[in-house]
């Protein structure tokens, strides 16, 4: 939770903008990031992937504070490749859904009543509202501000006062789909085009996982665990910080965690 809040404090490049629209203005997509600034190149040029581990040092600041470099990173580390967003006992009915953001990205996961998974941008193609919050579960979602109403298959099911506009066909303004997948017990999107079709235990897994995939699924996967409920965090710092931290091996545990590391 802590990396998609720390994420979420960059403005959408595709945010809607205050005044009268057309129906269907700015329907929500992932917009690939800018040109890379030259010291956005800098600061990646600066890692050497080949630098064994007893010679390696701090990561330049600007990994941290650099608004340019964040950016860089949504675009290719979190918006390209498939993301854990849940778990499979959240939808595990038709009807059921969850919502949740990555970065500028609001989603919504939902399985509709012919059992099928599916997820979309969590935002209503007419004035941009979002459509659902928290989770639990739907017949369809209804825009809270103008009263649009869409299926759980994405499909627009009634717009209202609306009769009169030309060239408006409903069906062109169904929700936005977000590719996802499901394996072991985590339910997975991703917000790009660079997925391979194919079978979800085999190459989603791959994709997501890469060889670990196969380790994994040859020891099998434990999807019995229930999932009870989700907390969220604010904390006030860059992503990597909190991986960091995590990630130190219990270096920071007998200086940060006194009674802690006495009962280890």
């Amino acid at each position: 939770m802590a990396t998609a809040r720390s994420l979420a404090a960059l403005p959408s490049a595709g945010a809607p903008r205050s005044g009268p629209r057309r129906a269907g203005a700015w329907p929500p997509r992932v917009v690939a990031a800018a040109a890379e600034p030259e010291h956005a190149r800098r600061l990646v040029a600066e890692f050497d992937p080949a630098v064994p581990l007893e010679a390696a040092v701090t990561p330049p600041s600007g990994w941290y504070t650099d608004a340019d470099f964040l950016r860089l990173e949504i675009d290719r580390v979190f918006l390209r490749g498939w993301q854990a967003v849940g778990h499979i006992w959240q939808v595990e009915n038709p009807h059921d859904f969850f919502t949740g953001r990555l970065g500028n990205v609001e989603f919504v996961i939902c399985r509709d009543a012919n059992g099928n998974l599916n997820a979309f941008h969590n935002v209503c193609r007419h004035h941009a509202s979002l459509l659902a919050c928290g989770s639990g579960q739907k017949t369809c979602f209804q825009c809270p501000y103008h009263g649009w109403t869409y299926g759980l298959d994405g499909t627009l099911l009634k717009a209202t006062r609306i009769s009169g506009i030309k060239n408006f066909n409903k069906n062109d303004f169904g929700l936005v789909p977000v590719k996802v997948a499901t394996w072991g017990p985590f339910v997975l999107a991703r917000f790009d085009d660079e997925s391979t079709e194919g079978d979800v235990g085999d190459v989603v897994g791959d994709e997501w996982l890469g060889s670990a995939s196969k380790l994994l699924s040859t020891n099998g996967i434990d999807t019995s665990l229930p999932h009870i409920c989700r907390r969220e965090y604010i904390i006030n710092c860059n992503w990597k910080v909190f991986c960091d931290n995590y990630l130190d091996g219990g270096y920071h545990i007998p200086y940060a965690h006194g009674a802690l590391a006495s009962d280890i």
